[in-house]
């Protein structure tokens, strides 16, 4: 009786010991060491949590570190691979995360949802066979291609051609669509996340750093597409084309001194620029990410507002919703519009140019 009643006790006083939180074992910015850590220190919406550490595994190291881990494999690396990586190529290690099938990535989620590959892609493909070494419209004189030696294992391009993986020579910091969490809905105070996307200041191909995201940005690979070539180009806001160098539109400032109709990221008020201008826009051409950018119903330009059903919407994880407004955020890795259009055909040009009176 008293071996039977000793291991009732044990049962019940394990049942009190409450159950570990899922965490990740980090560091503050500051530098001192946490003990176990929210996953959304490091992943969160809240603009505190997103200004203290909105990068993961991926910057704010110190030299007693604990991030090194996540991503590399000092004992464990396979043969053939590079820098200790767990995986063989970068573009395989990157996707350990970021693969797409959970909703959370940035390539497979359309296949994933509907089953029907995405209908434009930057395209990764860093094999022997079949390396992507081509730059569509990267030719500033003629607009045509241009090849470039990419950093993937065969010289093809890889993630870590656009991204700094430990977060170094980055552009500044700016607010858009990039959460991906039904948390992060327009103008909601304290969830906006303000991060640089690890998006290098020149990209592996770039003719140009660039500091700021923006059409500038793009245009360091895709030079032949800033307008001022052979090629007949739309007009687009850059430092080659704006009167005033020192005040080009970017990613954050498509309209200023005030919003009127911006900016990008969190609404879709930001994609349209109706003409004729108001004050603030006047002179301004758009920049690349008006016309490019997530899949998403923006709305026809009527005395400069956009139908309110047509507002920026998001309720579930990538794709889930086929509501959500856009339906997918992963620009510019994948879209189901072609050449990553925001909308096709009229329903994009209307955005800006109003319907001829008559």
């Amino acid at each position: 009786m008293r071996h039977i009643l000793s291991v009732i006790l044990i049962a019940a006083a394990m049942l009190c010991i409450p159950a570990p939180a899922h965490a990740y074992y980090t560091e503050d910015p500051s530098g001192e060491a946490t003990s176990e850590t929210p996953c959304e220190t490091c992943h969160g919406t809240s603009a505190a949590l997103a200004e203290a550490e909105p990068y993961g595994p991926h910057a704010n190291y110190t030299t007693t570190t604990n991030k090194c881990s996540a991503c590399h494999s000092v004992h464990k690396a396979p043969a053939g691979g590079i820098v200790l990586l767990p995986a063989a190529t970068v573009l395989a290690t990157c996707e350990t995360c970021h693969d797409g099938t959970g909703g959370v990535g940035v390539y497979g989620v359309i296949e994933a949802r509907t089953g029907v590959a995405p209908a434009a892609r930057h395209t990764m493909l860093d094999t022997v066979v079949d390396p992507v070494t081509s730059i569509p419209g990267g030719d500033g004189t003629s607009g045509g291609s241009r090849t470039a030696t990419f950093s993937g294992t065969f010289g093809g391009l890889t993630c870590t051609d656009c991204h700094s993986p430990h977060g170094a020579n980055t552009v500044a910091v700016f607010t858009g669509d990039r959460a991906r969490s039904l948390s992060s809905v327009p103008n909601a105070t304290g969830n906006e996340i303000v991060s640089d996307r690890l998006l290098r200041q020149k990209p592996t191909g770039g003719l140009v750093s660039i500091d700021v995201y923006g059409s500038d940005w793009c245009g360091s690979c895709h030079a032949g597409r800033l307008s001022k070539t052979t090629l007949h180009n739309h007009p687009v806001d850059s430092e080659i084309t704006q009167p005033d160098p020192a005040s080009p539109y970017t990613y954050e400032n498509i309209v200023y001194p005030d919003n009127t109709m911006g900016p990008l990221g969190y609404n879709n008020n930001g994609y349209v620029m109706p003409d004729p201008r108001t004050s603030n826009q006047s002179g301004h051409d758009p920049i690349c990410q008006q016309c490019h950018e997530d899949a998403r119903s923006v709305g026809d330009v009527t005395e400069q507002t956009i139908d309110a059903s047509e507002v920026f919407s998001i309720t579930d994880v990538d794709g889930w919703a086929e509501g959500d407004n856009p339906r997918y955020q992963v620009f510019p890795h994948e879209s189901d519009n072609p050449s990553f259009l925001v909308e096709t055909d009229d329903d994009l040009c209307l955005n800006c140019h109003t319907q001829p009176r008559g």
